[in-house]
């Protein structure tokens, strides 16, 4: 009886681990990108141009958080899906539209950074997933942080 009790609590706990970050992500067969498959797209297929992927905040105060807009279009003959963005570090936040950027339609990607308890200079990157060839981009940001 033991034994059996042991296991349902087991089981119990190695399913409530399941992680639904996953579920907030698009299924691969909606975004179908041949850079996923190792070859060069055929036919119709986004491409997000980024005005200017670096941005260099200057000298900025302890404690101040600031944020730059990162402009884009997609240039491409496909809807463009940006599937998610990442921060290299948890200072820094990106903010990304979670609806479909049609073919020569533009938005922005807007990256925040949080300067509390760093100083000196920084250089943080971070990157753009979606279903453009290719299917990454990065976005640069730097600075530096003056003491209090």
């Amino acid at each position: 009886m033991k034994i059996i009790f042991s296991l349902i609590i087991l089981f119990g706990c190695i399913s409530s681990c399941h992680n639904n970050a996953d579920s907030r992500r698009l299924p691969g067969s909606l975004i179908n990108n041949p850079a996923s498959m190792g070859r060069t797209p055929e036919g119709d297929y986004p491409i997000i141009s980024i005005d200017t992927s670096q941005f260099d905040f200057g000298k900025i105060n302890e404690g101040d958080v600031v944020n730059h807009s990162f402009n884009f279009k997609n240039t491409g003959t496909a809807n463009l899906i940006i599937t998610d963005v990442r921060a290299s570090c948890g200072c820094t936040s990106p903010s990304w539209p979670k609806e479909i950027i049609k073919p020569g339609n533009s938005n922005t990607i807007i990256v925040k950074y949080n300067s509390d308890g760093r100083k000196g200079k920084f250089n943080k990157g971070v990157t753009v997933y979606c279903n453009a060839y290719p299917n990454t981009a990065i976005l640069k940001i730097q600075g530096e942080v003056l003491t209090k």
